[in-house]
């Protein structure tokens, strides 16, 4: 327990005088007798007895009042606050083709329920690190701003849906890279105009997870257009591509037939070329369990060293203090005005 206005105390030398003062008039002779022996016989009656307790309510009730004033407080929890981490943009495609069934551990589910759990794991295991969340299908756009209150963003990431308009639909990858990269470099700037030696976040690195299913078909940026700024910048970008499995064929070797994967993909040819300009990786993912792995496999490389403030959460516990006080002194009143009531 600690006292939050200690100085407070100071107001209980008034009460101590008052109880000292107290003691020296009961001391005292009141009337000067020339012998006291008959008055010792005569019994007290409880009126009698019970009239110094009126000092003593008074008394308590000061002391508790001053106590509460201090405002006694207990430990409630200790928070360690973040001083640094990464900045994370999660780049969400909820195109048509999202709502394709992949495999989801003994089931099948939609592309787009697996990735929203998958990807509310991720963000679960970050905390703390500034995370932000930009979805795509024709526009990009911003859901989440990056944010150290995860509980807002998991919200976000509950709630995403497929775009459900035609004319809404589309891919553009290359958009949703551009803005999410610019809202890290914006960030960026803000955290080190904002910080400070006690309380400033430090970015340490900016990280952009790109996850798609499709070919970028429309928008006003080119795929390696984003790409290109994001590496300007210093942001890795990481891209994923939800896909079928591999389709095999079969190829004539002086050893006989072998079967090797189909040729990539268009779009995956060119998500690993824009992960490799910045410094990032590539993965395919065709069902939960990959798709878990490459989350996994991306939250172990992006870590860092984090510095944590400490500060201790108190809880005032002043009230009880006040309410007892306020029943003495309510006690003392009642009694005074009836049965220990002094004429005068």
């Amino acid at each position: 327990m600690r006292l939050a206005l200690p100085w407070a105390l100071l107001l209980l030398l008034p009460v101590l005088k008052m109880i000292v003062d107290h003691f020296r008039k009961s001391s005292g002779a009141s009337l000067r007798f020339s012998s006291l022996s008959s008055f010792k016989k005569v019994p007290h009656t409880a009126r009698q007895r019970f009239m110094p307790l009126l000092f003593w309510l008074q008394a308590l009730a000061l002391l508790l009042f001053v106590f509460a004033v201090a405002r006694p407080q207990v430990k409630d929890m200790t928070q360690g606050i973040p001083k640094e981490g990464v900045a994370i943009e999660l780049v969400v495609d909820i195109s048509s083709s999202m709502d394709i069934s992949m495999p989801f551990q003994d089931t099948m589910k939609s592309r787009m329920e697996v990735t929203k759990q998958v990807v509310e794991q991720f963000a679960s295991e970050r905390p703390n690190d500034l995370v932000g969340l930009v979805t795509f299908a024709r526009y990009a756009d911003t859901v989440c701003p990056l944010t150290l209150s995860h509980d807002s963003l998991l919200y976000y990431i509950r709630e995403l849906e497929i775009e459900s308009r035609p004319n809404e639909d589309g891919t553009a990858f290359g958009d949703a890279v551009t803005l999410a990269a610019a809202r890290l470099k914006t960030a960026e700037e803000r955290y080190e105009t904002e910080a400070d030696e006690t309380t400033g976040y430090t970015i340490q690195s900016k990280v952009i997870i790109l996850l798609t299913d499709g070919n970028n078909n429309c928008g006003r940026h080119l795929p390696m257009e984003g790409a290109a700024l994001a590496g300007h910048w210093g942001i890795r970008l990481h891209t994923i591509a939800i896909t079928d499995p591999p389709e095999m064929k079969t190829i004539q070797t002086p050893e006989g037939p072998v079967q090797i994967e189909a040729e990539p993909l268009v779009q995956e040819r060119i998500l690993q070329k824009m992960a490799e300009t910045t410094g990032g990786i590539y993965r395919r993912a065709t069902d939960e369990a990959s798709l878990r792995d490459v989350y996994s496999e991306i939250n172990t490389m992006e870590t860092s060293e984090i510095e944590s403030a400490r500060y201790h959460t108190y809880t005032d516990t002043f009230q009880p203090f006040a309410v007892v006080g306020l029943l003495f002194l309510v006690s003392h009143a009642l009694l005074t005005t009836t049965w220990l009531r002094r004429i005068p």
